[in-house]
């Protein structure tokens, strides 16, 4: 394929991007804006800024893509929104892991329950930053979550590693305690 032909593939992916982004934040924009008064309205701002993360980190790859992935990009519209769409989903992951303070730190947002507390899943919309500043690390956090998919799913993966260490240990306490056990019962037999 002739650099030519590599650059027209170039600029037809970028137009179906841009034109997917302006779509889906206009989508956004409207949802917000019906929600404004909800506490529903920080999934939006949490989807949205991962969508947002994932069309721009795609754009930025868009020169390391093969002339196949770019052609692939270029005539399909599943595959132009499946890297923002994975990146709204891990910005949604994310913020969870925020709320449950699995992720934690300065550098992370804080939030705290409302003062009237409610039981159930439906709590998890009763949390709210503790200022301003939350909710602006909030919006980077998961824009990063949209534009580098490797973020969510190291910290994923170090979940794991340590679930796995948890278990690991568990199962030994557990067979160190049944060994115990049998060897009481033979004693008193």
């Amino acid at each position: 394929m002739s650099n030519v032909e590599s650059t027209q593939l170039l600029v037809s992916v970028t137009h179906r991007l841009f034109f997917s982004l302006v779509v889906l934040f206009s989508l956004a924009l409207v949802t917000a804006i019906f929600l404004a008064d909800s506490r529903h309205v920080i999934l939006v701002v949490v989807i949205t800024s991962g969508l947002i993360g994932g069309f721009v980190g795609l754009q930025r790859r868009l020169k390391e893509l093969t002339i196949a992935d770019l052609q692939l990009i270029s005539t399909s519209w599943i595959y132009t929104c499946l890297s923002p769409l994975v990146g709204g989903i891990l910005a949604l992951l994310l913020y969870v892991l925020f709320l449950s303070g699995l992720l934690s730190g300065d550098i992370f947002p804080r939030f705290v329950a409302e003062e009237i507390p409610q039981v159930g899943f439906s709590s998890i919309f009763n949390q709210h930053g503790e200022s301003y500043k939350d909710y602006a690390k909030l919006v980077f956090w998961c824009f990063v979550a949209g534009f580098s998919e490797h973020f969510v799913t190291d910290v994923i993966s170090r979940f794991e590693g340590e679930a796995m260490k948890t278990l690991q240990k568990s199962s030994v306490v557990q067979s160190i305690q049944q060994d115990a056990t049998a060897d009481t019962k033979k004693e008193v037999d």
